[in-house]
Order: C-alpha cells, then sequence, then structure tokens
C-alpha cells in the first residue's frame, strides 16, 4: 500500500503516458481530418458528446465507489484477523495456565505450539492471497511489483515450515487450503487440552468461538480474492471511456474553429487534459478493484502479518523477533 501523502509524479507518469498519447494521436486526427482534409462534416456538435462524458463520469464513479469499497471491506477484515490473533493468543495463554495442577513448564510448551502454529496460519493465509487469478493484472508493470515484493520477503512456504512441527507441515503440505487445514489442528489440539483436563466446557468452547471468528475472517477474505469485481461494470466503463475520449476531440472542433483558425491547435492540449482526467478515474478504480493481487494500493498483508508474528512472540517472552517490514520507495507490503 502506497503511503506517501502524494502519489509521485514518476508513478502518475506511469500511469498516464498510454492515455495521454491516445489523446495527442486522436486530437491531431481531429485537426488533420478538419483542416488537411478539408473534412468539416467531422466537426460535430458537442451537445451529443457532453452527453455521452456525464454518463460516462457517473458510470465511472459507481464503479470506483464499489471497487473502493472492495478495498475498504478487505482492509476491515484484516483488521479482525489482527483483533482476533491477539484475543485468541491471550486467551490461549490465560486458559492454559490457569489450573492449580498445570505444570508451567508444559503449559509454556503448548502456548508456544498453539501460537506458532497461528503464525503459520497467517502465512498459509496470505500465501492463498497472492495466488494469480485470471481476472488480475497480467501486464509488465504489474508483475514488476509482484517481483519487487517477492524479492523483499521470505516465501510463505518457508515460514509455515518454520511454525509449525514437521509431522503437521507434512500432513497439510498437499491440501488444497493449508490455511483450513491448520485451523481444524488448532480446534484438534484444543480438545486434546480439554480431553487432559488442562481446560474446563467454558475455557474449550470460547477457544472453539475464537477459532470459528478466524474461520468466518478467513471466509470473508477468500470470497473477496475468488469473486472478481463483475466484469460487466469492468468492461463497460473502459468501453465507454474509449468511446468518449475518441468523440471528444471532434466535439471541441467547433468551439476552437471559432475562435481562429490560428487557435486551432489549442485543441490537443485541452483534448490532452479532458481525456487524462477521465482516463485517470477509469485507472484508480480498475486498480483498487482486486485488493489482493500484490499491486501498489493494494492491503498491505505482509506488514499487517508481521506486526502480529511480533505481538505474538513477545506475548511469548521472546527476544528473537523478526525486524518490522521497511517501507520501499513509500509503499508498504
Amino acid at each position: 500500500m502506497y503511503i506517501n501523502r502524494y502519489l509521485s509524479p514518476v508513478i502518475v507518469y506511469f500511469y498516464s503516458w498510454r492515455m495521454v498519447l491516445f489523446s495527442i494521436a486522436t486530437g491531431s486526427i481531429a485537426i488533420f481530418l478538419y483542416d488537411y482534409l478539408d473534412w468539416k462534416w467531422v466537426a460535430i456538435p458537442w451537445l451529443p458528446v457532453s452527453l455521452v462524458g456525464t454518463a460516462t463520469a457517473f458510470f465511472v464513479g459507481f464503479k470506483n465507489n464499489q471497487s473502493y469499497d472492495r478495498s475498504w471491506e478487505a482492509r476491515k477484515v484484516w483488521g479482525a484477523i489482527v483483533n482476533n490473533s491477539r484475543s485468541f493468543s491471550t486467551a490461549v495463554r490465560s486458559f492454559t495456565t490457569c489450573s492449580p495442577d498445570a505444570d508451567s513448564v508444559s503449559a509454556a510448551t503448548e502456548n508456544r505450539i498453539i501460537i506458532y502454529r497461528h503464525i503459520a496460519w497467517l502465512y498459509a493465509l496470505k500465501n492463498a492471497m497472492a495466488q494469480r487469478t485470471n481476472w488480475e493484472h497480467r501486464d509488465r508493470a504489474s508483475e514488476r511489483q509482484r517481483r519487487a515484493l517477492h524479492r523483499a520477503q521470505s516465501p510463505c512456504e518457508v515460514e509455515i515450515a518454520k511454525y509449525l512441527p514437521a509431522t503437521e507441515l507434512a500432513s497439510i503440505k498437499h491440501k488444497n487450503n493449508q490455511a483450513t487445514q491448520i485451523l481444524d489442528l488448532q480446534s484438534q489440539h484444543i480438545r486434546d487440552l480439554r480431553r487432559a483436563g488442562s481446560l474446563d466446557a467454558h475455557q474449550h468452547v470460547a477457544l472453539q468461538n475464537l477459532i470459528a471468528q478466524l474461520y468466518d475472517e478467513q471466509g470473508k477474505s477468500e470470497r473477496i480474492k475468488n469473486t472478481p469485481f463483475p466484469r460487466q461494470y469492468a468492461t463497460t466503463s473502459t468501453l465507454f471511456i474509449f468511446v468518449f475520449m475518441t468523440l471528444l476531440p471532434f466535439g471541441l472542433l467547433p468551439q476552437f474553429v471559432d475562435l481562429g483558425e490560428k487557435f486551432m491547435f489549442l485543441l490537443i492540449p485541452f483534448n490532452m487534459i479532458v481525456s487524462w482526467v477521465f482516463m485517470f478515474m477509469e485507472y484508480v478504480g480498475d486498480i483498487s478493484e482486486n485488493p489482493f493481487e500484490g499491486l501498489l494500493n493494494d492491503i498491505p498483508i505482509s506488514t499487517i502479518i508481521r506486526n502480529i508474528e511480533i505481538d505474538l512472540k513477545e506475548m511469548l517472552d521472546e527476544t528473537d523477533l523478526p525486524e518490522k517490514l521497511k517501507n520501499y520507495a513509500g509503499t508498504v507490503y
């Protein structure tokens, strides 16, 4: 997620240069047809162009609202995962040591196993969110951003192996949904603690409810990841923008002709400005509709998980803590 106060001019340029070239081309073609080929009929009235522009603006605004809503919902889901992770780990440490007969050494060992398994769940869920889908961006710039993210972090498989016992790692290695299987292991472990008398019935139910909440947030995250923004809205928005940008210079021609032939070339910069505004609005929605792509404005899952990891290991009084992820060019991952 980009966290500087304003977008870098380099980023704006990167997202804009194609649309700028397109608008310069359409403006030049309009002047060439009107002035050099003497096709005066290409100077169409402004009213139909303005109607198309108004309809396009409303449609793009609707798309952007829905795209932002998907992104914000994803952030709320991972905010809930942060809260539930802390609550679950605190409850585990409290409940497994409250029995008068509890062995402090064995209780600490059980706490460490469960909390480490929870950290492995976080990385397994992150790995699921990192999988590519058919509707996500596959252009060179997007792939470049993903490669930069990959270089900055350890692979999820390495982190999962770090926090799971070898037997458990082998049992989930070939499962389709490793995050679900890890939560199931948590549930079975808590059941065994209940049978051994380390938990009473109330504590057992409380911990199972927290696991159910983690399942709930995992399901919400998977729903956003695996359900594309409706393609009819995404496609139609791009089509409307293309139609408007194509018609725009021809609708502007009469306005600049009225100013005089020597001012006709002003059409090109003004056409470029108006086209840039509309197309950049389209891009804003386009890069926000899939918040788990690993792109510039996506949810910073890696940073969230690293912060949870540090919090939970500090609960265990461990001193060998991982470093917080550093910002890269004003971006947190």
